[in-house]
């Protein structure tokens, strides 16, 4: 007659499970309550795989007493499930307990509606949008838009305004929203700032011309000039007439002799253009 065995029931599950909000980046507070059954030696914590699609033990916890668990270095914003089975000494496996479902914080929200000047004399103002739950800013900056951003400033305000010393200079930005735990969105999309440009060059002509004089008319052709320079060489020295209007007379002329002269378009923010060249022999 055959003699039955018996294997021993498996242990009931844990009797509370859930987690904690830590507010820490890339980690998620197990909590439960110990197992009331003496015979439990420790605790596995299970962490089910999206990839395979099953529950994978990522931790064993001793002794029966010791009732947490912190996951770290998790992604953040992700949802995770987690469940726990108590183990005996005797190697006896508990049901699994109630799968708890949490959430990993998430990455603040990417920078949106900046706009980069390309008025301003020697310097380019950033605004944006301000982000939800920010508490500051990182500004990155490139020479070139397909090139790697390097950090340039971090600042509490939705503007910032970066000085360089060069008329007509491009600059590349990205900014990041960072907040009050740390944790900074990714980078916004690029965007192309400058330095206000010089003037263009004036347009010169000489409207008349005879042996004790010579009348020039200047023309802006981007209409920024509010005046001229003029620099006469007369051979042995320059001379610098500020302040010209669109039309000069130079009857500070001698015959037989040969002037040259270069003028420039002054704008409103007293950036000087190249020059327009003319020489002129009386």
């Amino acid at each position: 007659m055959l003699k039955k065995v018996k294997t021993l029931d498996k242990l009931a599950p844990i009797p509370w499970i859930d987690n904690a909000n830590l507010k820490t980046r890339g980690m998620i507070k197990i909590l439960f309550r110990p197992h009331p059954n003496e015979r439990v030696k420790g605790y596995k914590i299970q962490r089910f795989n999206d990839t395979d699609a099953k529950w994978e033990t990522i931790k064993t916890l001793e002794p029966r007493l010791r009732a947490e668990y912190i996951d770290k270095n998790l992604v953040d914003g992700k949802i995770y499930k987690y469940r726990i089975i108590a183990y005996s000494f005797d190697g006896i496996d508990s049901y699994p307990s109630k799968v708890v479902i949490a959430q990993t914080l998430q990455k603040p929200m990417v920078v949106t509606n900046i706009s980069a000047s390309t008025d301003l004399v020697k310097q380019i103002k950033l605004t944006w949008k301000p982000v939800k739950g920010a508490v500051k800013y990182k500004i990155y900056y490139s020479f070139n838009q397909n090139s790697s951003f390097n950090p340039l400033k971090t600042t509490t305000k939705t503007s910032f305004v970066d000085k360089i010393n060069k008329d007509g200079f491009v600059k590349y930005y990205k900014i990041t929203s960072i907040n009050r735990y740390g944790m900074e969105s990714i980078k916004s999309q690029a965007v192309m700032g400058t330095t206000l440009s010089i003037p263009t060059k004036p347009i010169v002509s000489i409207i008349n011309k005879t042996n004790s004089s010579v009348t020039f008319s200047m023309n802006s052709a981007d209409k920024r000039a509010v005046k001229y320079l003029i620099k006469k060489d007369d051979g042995d020295k320059i001379i610098n007439i500020h302040n010209v209007q669109s039309r000069y007379i130079d009857k500070n002329v001698k015959k037989g002799k040969t002037y040259k002269y270069k003028i420039y378009e002054i704008d409103k923010n007293g950036l000087e253009s190249q020059p327009a060249e003319l020489k002129v022999s009386f």
